[in-house]
């Protein structure tokens, strides 16, 4: 069922672990963001980036509305024997008292961009994500961190994202084809700058 994503036969409902970003890729991103000791990702599902991250970085929060991905996102963590470095919470991503309690020096937002209920397709508008990617945004900027990085659909451009400032995209591609983007956000970005990311999954 995992096919090549994953290296363990993880734990979650089928919808949770197709959405879920490959393994290969969440080490990419977690070696990118080494240079930080805490981060958390808002819409975790299972919990795989997290537990990349935690392999990195010295602890690290995730957060998600449902309560059995967060069940499924703590074994996770333990057949990857990263549990005590992680820290999952079942909640509303946009809660801002929730927020206001996590302490990390990056964000990483991952919300659906489904088109309904075809998960193929995939919506253009910040605000069409769910929950909206825009709140997210600017909630985790006021109470958490500047340091962002958002998993965005290729529907996604520099002009998608020109009211949230300046980022990097990185374009992340396997079989000839972006599946998606990762757009990272932080205060000492100054202009916009794409780069292609090549993976075998």
């Amino acid at each position: 069922m995992n096919g090549n994503k994953f290296s363990k036969e993880i734990y979650g409902d089928a919808d949770g672990i197709y959405m879920s970003c490959p393994e290969a890729i969440s080490e990419h991103l977690a070696e990118k963001l080494a240079k930080y000791k805490t981060g958390v990702e808002l819409c975790c599902a299972l919990g795989m980036t997290v537990i990349q991250l935690a392999k990195k970085l010295d602890y690290v929060y995730g957060i998600d509305m449902d309560t059995e991905r967060i069940i499924s996102a703590k074994k996770n963590a333990q057949l990857y024997g990263v549990q005590n470095k992680t820290e999952f919470i079942q909640g509303n991503v946009l809660d801002e008292k929730l927020l206001k309690n996590i302490q990390a020096e990056v964000a990483i937002l991952d919300p659906d961009w489904s088109a309904g209920s075809n998960k193929k397709e995939h919506v253009a508008d910040l605000e069409m994500t769910q929950p909206s990617i825009k709140d997210m945004f600017y909630k985790v900027k006021e109470h958490i961190t500047h340091n962002l990085v958002l998993r965005i659909p290729n529907t996604f451009t520099f002009d998608t994202l020109s009211v949230l400032g300046k980022c990097e995209i990185e374009n992340i591609i396997w079989d000839d084809r972006v599946r998606f983007k990762y757009a990272f956000f932080a205060d000492d970005i100054v202009e916009n700058k794409e780069t292609d990311m090549y993976f075998t999954i």
